[in-house]
């Protein structure tokens, strides 16, 4: 029977069966497949439910669920709707709009008992489709609310676990008033992304969103439980508040001074490459990072809207400094000290070449980049 009306093979994830009474009369068998379908990442991003009217088929075209359970099989039986119902009838009918309203209200609410009660099988749920559900908490405004109660998330700290954001807010460390996340092409390269070592080293778990949706919905997230959501690569990170996690011993750092003299001559040196150079508070072991402005886009999504173009110019980033790492220190001393202005001219442009590389992406001209670094090993072995 499901096999008939679905295609698909594999055992239900989760069955959801019940009839509705009271203002509309219908009746629901659907189904979360365990496997994902083939079609689950079309671009027309259609669902599968087949409409009956008083047990005649009508349609398996009509627009029931949102685009983010798209996944979902099954029939949906009315009493109410007419036996001849049109195609414009189907895309602007009150009475099928609360039918689609009330089932995916419950198959929301049946996938929070789930997770409440069976998380292992959550978990393989949200495995499978997270990435589609997460669409919700784009597209679904009415929603959000109940989607960030079953979102399920990897993080710094979390192992290979799920966690869900009551889970995240449970552990938050002294003084931290965000809920943070890093958006990536792959978990692997987020978590070596160098703006995540001042989180780690002072325990901070980090949400790692490394889906395509992911660089969307954060846009619109508003925060959980009263916590904002912030980007680990975007404005300042302001964690001098926060403790450093314990047996960490606080490193030396430059003067500030001296910093800031550097980071004014990496700034009159790169000119429009970056919009400004800056200490940071994020880096604990590697010497530079890029980060984007508070205001501006976080550089991720700048860099899957540019892949579309749908962004003609990127936004120069900023170039943060680490002032406890040893090559910062030297160099800020030299800038201090005045002199050496050439090699402090190819630092500027070598170090911004390592960010890029550090960020995924190459340096501006790979020629030049090489040129400068042969020139400092020259030098160095003089």
């Amino acid at each position: 029977m499901r096999a008939g009306i679905s295609h698909q093979f594999d055992e239900p994830a989760l069955t959801v069966h019940y009839r509705a009474e009271g203002r509309h009369e219908y009746s629901v068998l659907v189904f979360l497949p365990s496997m994902k379908p083939l079609d689950l990442f079309d671009p027309e991003r259609k669902g599968r439910l087949k409409l009956y009217v008083r047990r005649v088929f009508i349609t398996d075209e009509a627009k029931i669920l949102p685009g983010w359970l798209r996944f979902v099989r099954g029939v949906v039986d009315s009493e109410d709707l007419p036996l001849n119902l049109s195609r414009e009838m189907l895309q602007h009918n009150p009475v099928l709009e609360a039918i689609g309203k009330g089932v995916t209200n419950r198959i929301l609410a049946d996938l929070g008992k789930l997770a409440e009660e069976d998380k292992e099988k959550f978990g393989a749920i949200w495995e499978a489709f997270g990435p589609v559900i997460k669409e919700g908490l784009y597209e679904d405004a009415e929603r959000r609310d109940a989607l960030y109660k079953i979102a399920r998330f990897k993080t710094t700290t979390g192992g290979k676990g799920w966690r869900s954001l009551s889970d995240y807010i449970a552990a938050l460390r002294p003084n931290q008033t965000a809920i943070y996340y890093a958006l990536g092409e792959d978990a692997a390269a987020i978590l070596a992304s160098p703006q995540l070592e001042g989180f780690a080293r002072r325990g901070i778990e980090v949400l790692v969103l490394a889906d395509a949706v992911d660089a969307f919905w954060v846009r619109t997230a508003l925060g959980f439980e009263g916590k904002p959501f912030q980007s680990v690569t975007q404005g300042a990170a302001d964690l001098d508040t926060i403790p450093v996690a314990e047996g960490d011993a606080a490193a030396e750092e430059a003067p500030a001074g001296a910093v800031a003299t550097l980071a004014a001559l990496f700034k009159q040196t790169l000119g429009d490459k970056v919009s400004e150079v800056r200490s940071s508070s994020r880096l604990s072991t590697s010497a530079v990072c890029l980060v984007a402005s508070a205001l501006g886009p976080d550089r991720q999504l700048e860099k899957l809207l540019a892949r579309h173009d749908q962004v003609k110019m990127k936004s120069p980033p900023i170039l943060e400094l680490n002032p406890t790492h040893s090559l910062i220190k030297a160099l800020a001393g030299k800038a201090v000290a005045g002199g050496a202005s050439d090699a402090l001219g190819d630092a500027a442009f070598i170090l911004y070449g390592e960010a890029q590389i550090l960020d995924g992406e190459r340096p501006d001209d790979l020629a030049d980049h090489a040129a400068r670094v042969g020139r400092l090993l020259e030098k160095g072995l003089g």
